[in-house]
């Protein structure tokens, strides 16, 4: 089954080149798309804030799209700046495991960190804010005093109460080659507004070991990587904005479990990725291969597909009323709700709505009022 949307909006054209490779209806529906854009300065913002700059170079170098000249600079210049970035980020993380190593810390890297050399191979493909690094709570403290010690920025204290309780100290900077390299460490692999908890995992069997150039460390094992993954991008994200890559992070790992014959055990063990991924498609067709594994694609489409539901301090903040506050948070989009939800896009949300949904939006008011008022 192939959905695309036959009505053309503003990131149709963006959309469609969040794919590692375009072959057959996939590049006959990217140029198409590409042919219809009007607004090529909001085309490359969005391309930019979806991580995208990397694919555009890359299928553009490898298909005849119809994209205006003036832009061909502009997207080779994204690719340099990204190929900067990824030398600096890979010059920190040798830094930060030769001192770990030194002091007998052990980590996994999450994320992008993970994955750029995993899947991506790339450092332009796959651009990241920051590298996410999981480490037994125990261990935090001494972890971050080793990043203080070779050069990096860490503020003591989260900053603010409602912050506390995160799954992760502050944001650790570090200028590198005139690149700002950020580093988080991680307590936990999944949000405090996601349902469940990932700890540093203590069986062997949940590691693998990933290189990248002349540096090898530990990731997550194949369905448990894809299972963390997955929980990232149900979760909350700043800007209201579900970026493209991370779509790509989940679908890609997806392909490499299904390929690996792990597919049974990702069903028994996290449904809740297949569920994503049904809910994914109706935002960018599955490849063929998955789309045999996943089953039960959706028979119907949701309103608001691509759009999630912001972070509970963005909502809440400006001059609004009460109302015009509550209203994205009590009614997000109903694609958003089968997502974070865990609940077939073929099935009714009325629960949902009714229960569930209001019943955890007063959790998040709660805990806030708790954290400004009583939190420690």
């Amino acid at each position: 089954m192939l959905y695309y949307s036959a009505m053309h909006t503003p990131l149709s054209s963006v959309i469609a080149l969040a794919r590692f490779d375009l072959v057959g209806e996939h590049l006959i529906h990217a140029q198409a798309c590409l042919s219809q854009e009007t607004d090529w300065q909001e085309w490359i913002n969005q391309i930019e804030l979806h991580g995208l700059s990397g694919f555009a170079n890359k299928h553009i170098a490898e298909h005849d799209l119809p994209l205006p000249d003036a832009l061909i600079m502009p997207l080779k210049a994204l690719k340099i700046r990204h190929t900067a970035a990824a030398e600096a980020r890979y010059q920190s993380l040798c830094e930060i495991d030769a001192v770990f190593k030194q002091r007998g810390l052990t980590y996994v890297a999450l994320k992008g960190a993970a994955l750029m050399p995993y899947l991506f191979k790339q450092g332009y493909l796959r651009p990241m804010r920051d590298m996410d690094l999981l480490m037994p709570r125990e261990s935090l403290a001494h972890a971050a005093d080793c990043l203080r010690e070779i050069g990096f920025d860490l503020p003591d204290e989260q900053p603010s109460k409602f912050m506390r309780d995160m799954h992760q100290l502050p944001n650790a900077t570090k200028s590198v080659n005139g690149m700002i390299s950020s580093i988080e460490l991680h307590s936990d692999g999944i949000s405090r507004e996601v349902s469940g908890h990932f700890y540093y995992p203590r069986s062997a069997s949940s590691f693998q070991t990933i290189t990248w150039g002349e540096l090898q460390f530990q990731a997550l094992e194949d369905v448990q990587m894809l299972h963390q993954v997955s929980k990232h991008l149900e979760g909350l994200h700043s800007g209201a904005v579900l970026k493209l890559i991370n779509v790509m992070d989940v679908i890609g790992l997806a392909e490499h479990v299904a390929a690996s014959d792990q597919w049974t055990r990702l069903e028994q063990q996290y449904p809740h990725v297949i569920n994503t991924l049904r809910c994914l498609h109706l935002l960018t067709p599955l490849p063929d291969s998955l789309q045999q594994r996943v089953g039960q694609l959706p028979t119907r489409v949701p309103s608001g597909v691509g759009k999630i539901m912001g972070s509970l301090r963005s909502a809440l903040l400006g001059n609004n009323s009460v109302f015009e506050k509550m209203k994205p948070l009590l009614l997000p989009s109903d694609w958003w709700m089968h997502l974070y939800y865990n609940v077939s896009p073929n099935k009714s949300l009325l629960w949902i709505k009714l229960v569930r949904h209001p019943l955890r939006v007063s959790n998040w008011l709660l805990r806030r009022v708790y954290s400004g008022l009583l939190g420690g």
